[in-house]
């Protein structure tokens, strides 16, 4: 069975996404996965820990997100298909 490449990539980036806006504001509420956010920091330019950077990771999340499920997607469907 192949998968179909938009809408696996649209689940895994909103899924992405979401995920790292409620860890950022885990982080700048309650305190949780500080080291964590400091890496990241560190690793994405212009990052900052404030309610703007939530939506900036928001964004680039989902955008990584997606942009990997295509490209699994796709690969999964060309090695398992490919006759």
């Amino acid at each position: 069975m192949k998968v179909k490449v938009l809408p696996f990539a649209l689940a895994l980036g909103i899924l992405s996404g979401v995920a790292m806006f409620i860890m950022h504001m885990l982080a700048m509420y309650a305190g949780y996965g500080m080291a964590w956010f400091e890496l990241m920091a560190d690793m994405i330019p212009y990052y900052n820990l404030t309610l703007g950077g939530a939506f900036y990771v928001l964004i680039g999340a989902f955008l990584d997100g997606f942009i990997g499920g295509a490209l699994l997607a796709g690969l999964y469907n060309w090695i398992g298909f490919k006759k």
